[in-house]
Formats: C-alpha cells, sequence, structure tokens
C-alpha cells in the first residue's frame, strides 16, 4: 500500500480512481499426479474479488495498485468409474450394516496484494480495450476436514495407535504471483467505468510446504471479473 502516495504525490495533475472487481476462478493443470489426486487443479469453480486504487499515467497507460481475495469450497475428484474420491462410508465390522456416510472437506483460501499496470489499445472516450499484467505477492491457506476419521472416533472404531486424522494436503504458503490478462472498459458517466477482464493466474508455491514430493505443484487458474471504476480525483484533463 506505500506505492499509493509515491505514485500520487508524482502524477497531482492526473486521474486518481478506485477500482473494484468480483468473478470467478478456476484452477487448471493434470488432475492426477503419480499415485493420487493432485491437490490445486481439482477445486471447483470459487468466487474472487479485488480493489485497489488506479493511477493515470497518460492516456495509453495505468498503474493499480490492489488488494484481491479467492476462495473455493469445494475440492472435488472423481475416478475413471465416477467415484467420488472423497466420499466414504462405514460398516459394521460384524453385520455389514452401513453406520455412517459422508465426504471429506478441503477448501482454499487466497490473499494477494500486488501492482498491475495497464496499458490501453484505444483512446475511446466510452469503450476502451486494455491489455495488464499483474505482480503479487500471494498468502495461500487450505482447510482440510477428515469427517470419515471424526466418525470412527465417535463411533469408538480407531485404532489405539490411530491419534489424529492424516493430512496429505499443502496447508499454507507464501509466494510470488503473475496475473496476466485483457479487458473492455465502458463508461456510461464521465466518473464512472464499467469493466469486464479475463486473465491467467499463475503462483509459486513452496516445494518445502508440500508433504509429499509426487504433489509439488504450482497454483494456475483462469479467473473473469467484472468491476467497477470510480474517479475521485479529477484535476484537469490530459
Amino acid at each position: 500500500m506505500a506505492v499509493f502516495p509515491l505514485i500520487a504525490n508524482g502524477q497531482f495533475d492526473q486521474k486518481i480512481s478506485l477500482t473494484f472487481a468480483a468473478g470467478v476462478f478456476k484452477t487448471s493443470g493434470s488432475k492426477l499426479g503419480v499415485y493420487e489426486p493432485m491437490q490445486m487443479p481439482n477445486y471447483k469453480t470459487g468466487f474472487s474479488a479485488s480493489g485497489g486504487a488506479q493511477f493515470k499515467i497518460n492516456n495509453k497507460f495505468s498503474l493499480s495498485a490492489e488488494l484481491g481475495f479467492m476462495v473455493s469450497e469445494r475440492w472435488d475428484y472423481h475416478t475413471g468409474d465416477n467415484y467420488n474420491y472423497y466420499y466414504w462410508t462405514i460398516y459394521d465390522p460384524i453385520t455389514s450394516e452401513l453406520l455412517a456416510e459422508g465426504e471429506n472437506y478441503l477448501d482454499i483460501f487466497n490473499y494477494s496484494i500486488g501492482v498491475k499496470p495497464i496499458y490501453y489499445l484505444n483512446e475511446g472516450k466510452k469503450l476502451s480495450f486494455f491489455i495488464y499484467t499483474g505482480t503479487n505477492i500471494n498468502l495461500t491457506n487450505a482447510f482440510y476436514e477428515d469427517t470419515q476419521w471424526l466418525k470412527l472416533e465417535e463411533l469408538n472404531m480407531l485404532a489405539a495407535d490411530n491419534t489424529a486424522p492424516y493430512n496429505n494436503n499443502l496447508e499454507r504458503n507464501i509466494g510470488l504471483g503473475l496475473n496476466p490478462g485483457i479487458g473492455l472498459e465502458f463508461f456510461p458517466k464521465e466518473r464512472i467505468g464499467l469493466d469486464l477482464t479475463t486473465g491467467y493466474y499463475f503462483m509459486l508455491l513452496n516445494k518445502k510446504n508440500f508433504k509429499s514430493p509426487e504433489r509439488e505443484e504450482n497454483f494456475n487458474a483462469v479467473v473473469i471479473q467484472a468491476g467497477l471504476r470510480f474517479y475521485f480525483i479529477k484535476s484537469k484533463d490530459l
């Protein structure tokens, strides 16, 4: 956030705007690893949002400083025969009666702060096309709940040495990311703009944070967002 006053002081005669955008993202990549499913590519479509300040350097170039948020609360992998990898059942070992069934739970939350250079391909008053390349720092947290283990504990069906659920997932990571993309901006009024962007989100994941070498990977996702831009400083036109 310290970049805000530095740019504002240097561009006091330019336009400064507040930005907010929200949309969806979907992780991508090889879903199956050597022995078991990979973690990142198997998240379901999640919610993404970002907000910050955009500084107009000239009619072609702007610089945006943003905070971002991404969350997917559902991990899902099905085998070739459509078997849900996280679905489980518990049967009575004597009567074979079904005692319980359910699904284990895995989510992901990502928080980011970064800078995004924006280049406008045309200088339209109402409609503009642009490209951008964001660079950011990310804090990623994943929470795993082994509901099968909890149910076995409740039914007193755990072995004496089984004192905690097994978790082979990456739980926390801090890393650099890149976010290139394209967008369309429309200004129905002089100070208020609407935009639609689509981009590719890449994040480096530290290999030391993985519990299994076979599951080491990076974060890849496609992001689509719709946003609002509001000029709150406009001292003069360029």
